[in-house]
């Protein structure tokens, strides 16, 4: 299995460059496959599907964080779970409303600071990460980051790397 992962790292690596949105989600979903096989212990089974599902959940997150009325309607309808299962998956993050918020505040933080392209206007980055109006947003982005969204500069980027850090170990920790 080491074998396979590692052999599959490196040629993920040649093909990330030439690859398109649609091909990168697939690499994606394959290397999660490889490592929760990995993984999984072998008391479990060998397709670890909730461990799947809380990956494309979050995924299904993160592609539609433009969305202002992200929530667990929309979440449960897409899966087909009920709002019990949802709950669970989030509880460690501090509810779904909660890893959506810091999801969608980190994303404003790769825009402002450069990391990510976007708007170049605070209205639009507030916008594009699914807020319906920019008070509601700089108020949320000063509890987060103890900073305005209109003084972030270049000079944030650590913390936009840092918030980027975060997501990868949320999604991690359901392997």
């Amino acid at each position: 299995m080491n074998k396979l992962l590692s052999d599959h790292m490196r040629n993920m690596q040649d093909c990330l460059d030439t690859s398109d949105e649609a091909q990168r989600t697939m690499l994606a979903t394959a290397t999660v496959s490889i490592c929760n096989a990995m993984l999984t212990p072998a008391s479990d089974s060998a397709y670890n599907r909730p461990a799947v599902v809380a990956i494309e959940i979050r995924q299904f997150i993160a592609a539609n964080l433009d969305l202002a009325g992200l929530g667990v309607e929309i979440i449960c309808a897409r899966f087909g779970l009920s709002r019990t299962p949802v709950y669970a998956l989030f509880e460690a993050d501090g509810g779904v409303m909660t890893y959506i918020r810091n999801r969608r505040l980190a994303r404003a933080m790769r825009m402002l600071s450069g990391s990510e392209e976007g708007p170049p206007r605070v209205s639009g980055v507030a916008y594009a990460c699914g807020y319906e109006n920019l008070k509601s947003f700089s108020k949320a982005f000063h509890a987060r980051y103890g900073v305005n969204p209109r003084d972030v500069g270049t000079s944030h980027r650590v913390d936009a790397h840092r918030e980027s850090g975060a997501t990868l170990m949320s999604w991690m920790k359901d392997l």
